[in-house]
């Protein structure tokens, strides 16, 4: 579901919804960008639903503010294409045979990995007349998708010879960009050593690229001339990365609900399944319609605190599928009032990183499970 420009103050009608301040997208995006050197274009990555903040809102807000906008799935490509963006739309993911005819017909870049991939793709595109920009993927460690390294000048000057293919960049991509260590440096110095060696043999690559969120920080180097940033376009951090390296980002997303029911127990009462809370005190329970179900992870039940008024609550036992119970003490409150879950509410804020302290989990998988379902809203 898709907002655009709703005040905060307004009764938007929802019981539970996302808040987005676009222009911290923006604000963001520059802020990575001068860290990595300002000549450098922008491939936005956007998949997962633009890590849980809405494929179609961020698209929009980044249109015409970045070169490509980065999807996984050809099933993300196609939506966007329905939006008539002027930012191009880059797929990383791999094409079965019965969908490349749908990714040629629309003018999606895409992304191979091996030289088969790219032959299958120069084949469709000249059965239906057309022409096809490619970027071909290197593993020079990651493991996953890419040619492998001691096979990719021989596999791409191959591919740079298919007809119906444009081979426009060459890329790779790193397992632990944080870390500035041996594998890292091998890893940059083996893509430069690639990128000069097809220079050499006359294949022009428009775009080279490596840089990830992090690596946008601390990897330099003359070679490349694309960046992709993903979960720091959004303002969160991947925590790992060292804090003096770190723009002022500012998070996008805010996640809110209303209280549905509210409650006075007596001390011993008891609150949801296994009956984990058990009041000590009078005690005022507010309960909100959302769980994990929605994508609140159950395994922070015991840690989290949510947001009312600027001042923060602590849940009330556990996490069920469709609502969460939380412990108001004396505060007083009523069936309506709005809590933030995720984001800032006064002077205060609960951050994807925090949420994914008390889960044990990574803020990645914070605000990718949050349901596609939930409102997004402009703000």
């Amino acid at each position: 579901m898709t907002l655009q420009n709703h005040s905060e103050k307004q009764d938007l009608g929802f019981n539970v919804w996302v808040e987005l301040k676009a222009e911290r997208l923006l604000e963001n995006m520059h802020l990575i960008r001068a860290a990595a050197g300002s000549d450098n274009d922008v491939l936005a990555v956007i998949k997962a639903n633009a890590y849980g903040h809405g494929l179609r809102q961020v698209a929009r807000a980044l249109d015409g503010h970045v070169l490509y906008l980065g999807v996984s799935s050809i099933k993300e490509a196609l939506e966007l294409k329905d939006l008539e963006l002027k930012s191009r739309i880059f797929l990383f993911g791999r094409l079965f045979p019965n969908e490349i005819g749908a990714a040629l017909l629309d003018g999606i870049t895409l992304s191979v990995s091996s030289f088969s991939e790219a032959d299958d793709i120069s084949k469709a595109a000249q059965a239906l007349g057309k022409n096809v920009r490619i970027h071909a993927k290197v593993d020079s460690g990651m493991g996953r998708m890419g040619i492998p390294f001691d096979r990719a000048l021989t596999d791409i000057e191959k591919i740079s010879k298919l007809p119906a293919i444009e081979l426009e960049g060459v890329y790779s991509h790193f397992p632990s960009a944080e870390t500035d260590d041996a594998f890292r440096t091998k890893q940059i110095r083996d893509f430069e050593l690639l990128v000069r060696a097809l220079e050499a043999k006359d294949i022009k690559l428009r775009f080279k690229h490596l840089q990830n969120s992090a690596a946008c920080l601390s990897v330099k180097t003359k070679c490349t001339n694309l960046i992709r940033p993903g979960l720091f376009l959004y303002g969160i951090s991947s925590g790992l990365t060292p804090q003096p390296q770190m723009p002022k980002l500012k998070p996008v997303l805010s996640l809110k609900a209303k209280i549905i029911h509210v409650k006075r127990l007596a001390p011993g009462a008891t609150v949801g399944y296994g009956r984990r809370f058990t009041a000590k005190d009078p005690a005022t329970i507010g309960i909100l319609p959302i769980g994990y179900a929605q994508g609140y992870s159950f395994s922070a039940w015991e840690k989290a605190h949510i947001l009312y008024q600027g001042k923060r609550f602590p849940l009330a036992g556990r996490i069920s599928m469709d609502y969460m119970t939380v412990n108001f003490g004396d505060q007083y409150v009523r069936a309506g009032d709005t809590v933030t879950l995720l984001g800032e509410d006064g002077d205060d804020c609960i951050t994807a990183n925090e949420i994914a302290a008390w889960a044990g989990t990574i803020p990645y998988e914070i605000v990718t499970a949050l349901q596609n379902y939930l409102p997004r809203i402009i703000v």
